[in-house]
């Protein structure tokens, strides 16, 4: 997982290792899980723990009268009682292993070479043997859905034995003519998952020999062709999650394959992967050293490791998230145990969010879909944790930790979490913000209208009358802990909650707009939001993690989900809100520069909309050279892809930001020009209020920033293909740190501003296909 190579189609993937004498390929499916549930009724699919709506109040009581630490009347111990489901999360499993054996000799090996060329996706091994030059090639078609391997000889012949595994105990393997059947179940708790792999075998001009194992074995070959493709009867049909015809579908794919043939294949899949990579480009200023990944990320820090990085985090974008039915977890596509770490699964306080933010900015659009649908699965799943855990009739709600099975519940693990249907909702509505696409729009708003229809019910009136989410926690952080112990964790009203909530009224209150419905509900969130407990700077100038001002400023937590309105929300800014911008920056200094690989992904984040390009690329640098294994792969023990995309959303983030709105377009400044969410309290100067948005604010045009943090490090260099928000597409090119010029392309009718060095613009208009160009 370290050192193997990676690639797939966002629902079929491999890893390979390119050894000499016998090849490993590393096979997987995004939607095989195991030791989970399936095929129960709608209520016990979604894990609930069935009428804890009726000890509620107790849980709240707890929370009512500061019952802190862990005794057997908590908050913690209250809500572990009443409101934790004990139904098994399961975890993402490994599909099978595949074997191609060479006889070769490593000692007898010469000018070898692994690669991966992420511009086409296609993976290679290269070697010679005496006189004999041998290759392969790997790659997984997204268009044909299959698996291929070529190897060829050249002054030599080829003697493969193919064979087939899997870690999962219930198989059979056979060999039937050029096939390789390997069918067999993932182990469940309850209904067992059925699956089935087929390898084909185009000797050539060789032999082809069944073994009595179910292996195949070639002799005397010069070119032999693998294809392999496999499903399983996972279907994303709530609650059932079964009924795919899989050996059809596996069958019938491997027929068109076979058809097809090795060089058609191969031409349709490097056509598909090389465009969508080519629709975004940086290109920083570095000479190429020429060497090899591994001894790049050993000699440290470098522009030409960054560039790289980039790269090939939008190739593993690609690879790990297309049109299947389910997002990329937390290893993405890739797995080859059947404990992962974390469950592999879906962590919704962050984790599985982050994954998604690049595919908007660095122009991966078409990854959003698995997103999407598995969204509609949790909101239909998650409104009988509203009803059956918190006593909420309206919308959904859904805890920390997530499967491909609807699991919505708050589980063990995650019971701190409750809710984090706000969070997960930001990315569809961003996903609009970038397209402008109406029918997307209607399509996600139930979803959208439904975890707002949750949060009216679910929040309550605080001591001083405001309205908070509790129970909650500020994601894995504690607090007071030399008192109460370090899982003191429960709380209520944190500062992330409430900033959530707001972005999701806003986005919410926007699409009814647009859509021109739900008048009545539009109005309820905007009287809600006049009652949402405020922002709070606390004693040391720092923005209020928690209610009360219990931060700590010598507090490393990885974690700084307070500051989630700055990095991916847009309700706090240097240029419209710099009180909370001034406290933000006390945060990120108490939180200091030790971070995982997500955490340090979402500093440079962080960093880059503070305008700080040099502090925000400190971040960068340290992921790419200390944060990546040999294979980039991001170094979180043993490994996180969130990190690879987290760094890529970043990059984007330096180089162009379009999150604030003009309101005023007869403004000649933006402070004056831009939407602001948050207001100072005349009374209590360290408390901002939410600020109600204007159904105008739907029609709003948003501000390009060109180059808000650009690196000193970037003196010179271009990136094409950013996206913006307001449907456009921007080609930037800046020399000695200061902005050449730019070109923004509409792929919609739309109007815009740009801020750049600055200066606001007027408004600009463009119709589709047109293009503006910019010079500083």
């Amino acid at each position: 997982m370290q050192e193997a190579l990676p690639f797939g189609n966002g629902r079929l993937g491999a890893m390979f290792s390119g050894g000499i004498d016998e090849e490993h390929l590393l096979i997987n499916d995004i939607t095989f899980w195991m030791n989970s549930k399936r095929g129960m009724d709608s209520v016990a699919q979604s894990g609930v723990k069935l009428e804890g709506y009726k000890h509620f109040d107790k849980v709240r009581e707890a929370y009512e009268q500061s019952h802190y630490g862990t005794g057997e009347d908590s908050m913690e111990a209250m809500s572990t009682k009443y409101l934790s489901s004990t139904q098994p999360l399961g975890n993402y499993a490994p599909f099978t292993d595949v074997f191609i054996s060479t006889g070769h000799d490593s000692t007898s090996v010469s000018n070898y070479m692994r690669s991966l060329d992420a511009h086409s996706g296609i993976g290679r091994v290269e070697y010679n043997i005496g006189n004999g030059h041998f290759t392969r090639e790997y790659f997984c078609s997204h268009p044909n859905d299959v698996i291929a391997v070529r190897y060829t000889a050249k002054h030599a012949k080829l003697n493969l034995k193919i064979s087939t595994s899997t870690l999962h105990e219930n198989h059979r393997v056979t060999s039937e003519g050029h096939y390789v059947i390997l069918t067999g179940e993932a182990a469940m708790v309850q209904d067992n998952i059925s699956f089935q792999q087929l390898i084909y075998v185009d000797a050539g001009n060789g032999t082809l020999i069944q073994n009595k194992d179910g292996s195949l074995q070639v002799e005397g070959a010069t070119d032999v062709k693998i294809y392999l493709t496999a499903y399983s009867d996972y279907l994303p049909i709530y609650p059932t999650f079964k009924g795919r015809d899989f050996m059809a579908d596996t069958q019938d794919r491997m027929k068109e394959a076979v058809v097809l043939g090795y060089e058609n294949l191969k031409q349709i899949h490097v056509k598909d992967v090389s465009a969508l990579m080519d629709r975004c480009q940086l290109e920083l200023d570095f000479k190429p050293s020429g060497l090899t990944t591994d001894q790049l990320i050993k000699k440290g820090a470098s522009i030409e490791l960054e560039n790289l990085y980039f790269n090939y985090s939008r190739y593993l974008q690609i690879s790990s998230s297309r049109t299947a039915p389910v997002p990329s977890n937390l290893q993405g596509l890739w797995n080859g145990h059947l404990k992962p770490a974390w469950n592999a699964d879906y962590h919704n306080d962050i984790n599985v969010a982050m994954n998604y933010w690049m595919v908007e900015t660095a122009n991966l659009p078409s990854s959003f879909s698995p997103y999407v649908e598995w969204m509609k699965i949790l909101a239909e799943s998650g409104k009988h944790v509203a009803k059956e855990a918190y006593g909420v009739q309206n919308g959904w709600s859904v805890g920390l930790n997530g499967n491909v099975f609807g699991f919505t519940a708050p589980n063990e693990h995650g019971r701190r979490m409750q809710q984090s249907g706000a969070w997960l909702c930001q990315n569809l509505f961003e996903h609009y913000a970038f397209n402008q696409d109406k029918t997307y729009l209607e399509d996600i708003y139930p979803i959208l209208k439904g975890a707002a229809e949750f949060y009216v019910d679910f929040l309550a009136p605080w001591k001083d009358g405001s309205l908070v989410v509790y129970p909650t926690w500020s994601p894995e952080n504690t607090y007071l802990s030399e008192q109460f112990s370090k899982l003191n964790k429960q709380t209520y009203g944190a500062a992330w909650d409430q900033q959530l909530v707001l972005n999701l009224f806003t986005d919410c209150i926007e699409a009814a707009t647009v859509l021109d419905k739900d008048a009545a509900f539009r109005k309820k969130l905007q009287q809600i939001i006049l009652k949402l407990s405020p922002q709070k700077i606390g004693q040391y100038g720092q923005v209020q993690e928690w209610p009360e001002d219990w931060d700590s400023p010598t507090d490393q937590h990885r974690h700084i989900s307070h500051l989630i309105a700055l990095h991916p929300g847009r309700d706090f800014s240097p240029l419209t809100t710099p009180e909370l911008t001034d406290a933000a920056l006390v945060t990120m200094k108490h939180r200091g520069d030790i971070s995982t690989g997500w955490s340090t992904a979402w500093k440079t984040n962080f960093w880059a909309r503070l305008h700080n390009g040099d502090k925000s690329h400190q971040f960068y640098q340290f992921l790419t050279s200390k944060r990546a294994y040999a294979n980039l792969f991001d170094f979180h023990p043993p490994f996180q892809i969130d990190g690879n995309f987290g760094g890529v959303a970043g990059v984007c983030e330096m180089l162009l930001q379009s999150h604030l709105r003009s309101v005023d377009n007869t403004a000649k400044t933006i402070d004056a020009a831009a939407f602001v969410a948050y207001q100072q309290d005349p009374k209590t100067p360290n408390y901002f209020s939410p600020v109600v948005p204007n159904e105008a604010l739907a029609d709003a045009s948003y501000i390009l920033h060109l180059l808000p943090a650009l690196p000193s490090a970037w003196s010179k260099g271009s990136i094409k293909g950013l996206r913006a928000r307001g449907g456009f597409e921007v080609d930037v090119a800046w020399e000695h740190g200061k902005l050449k010029k730019a070109e923004i392309h509409a792929t919609t009718d739309g109007a815009f501003r740009i801020y750049s060095e600055g200066k606001l613009s007027e408004v600009i208009t463009l119709k589709k296909g047109e293009t503006k160009h910019w010079t500083s």
